[in-house]
């Protein structure tokens, strides 16, 4: 009886900690996309100090077609150069954000979109997948960790890889 009673008190226990856990996940999945948002507004704007503000010190950046990028400063001397190019704009959104079960890590899956001018100021947008993996940093803030993305396949009808050209 006693062990019976026992089982009575721990089960709802157990079951109400099993929900505030996920509880908890979906409130990170949710400051995750809050962030994701808020980066993809400052990079909209060139804001240059507050987009690299979301990446970690210790960030990889691995943009296409090119070396892999380690540190908030190589970072941001890619970022600035972007910003400075004519025509430059960037805007991206999120698909599907998964949090690791420790609560610490998660990742991103989403699209982007570049657009930059060519010498002649003819402007080319290349639609993209990316995968961010974001780190919960000890002072409580979700941060990009690594950064990658590439093209799209090029879509029926559309002459260059990654999407399309327009003026």
């Amino acid at each position: 009886m006693r062990s019976f009673a026992l089982c009575l008190f721990l089960l709802p226990t157990f079951l109400l900690g099993c929900s505030s856990t996920q509880r908890d996940f979906e409130t990170e999945r949710r400051d995750i996309l809050a962030q994701d948002q808020a980066w993809a507004s400052a990079a909209a704007a060139k804001d240059l100090e507050r987009t690299v503000a979301y990446w970690t010190n210790d960030a990889t950046l691995m943009p296409p077609d090119m070396a892999a990028l380690k540190g908030k400063d190589a970072i941001r001397q890619y970022v600035a150069a972007g910003f400075q190019a004519p025509g430059f704009q960037v805007t991206w959104k999120a698909q599907e954000v998964v949090v690791a079960p420790g609560g610490k890590m998660a990742y991103e899956i989403g699209t982007n979109q570049f657009t930059i001018a060519d010498p002649a100021g003819t402007t080319h947008t290349s639609n993209g997948k990316a995968v961010t993996v974001w780190r919960k940093d000890p002072d409580g803030v979700w941060r990009c960790v690594v950064d990658i993305w590439n093209s799209q396949p090029p879509t029926a009808g559309s002459p260059h890889r990654g999407g399309t050209s327009g003026g």
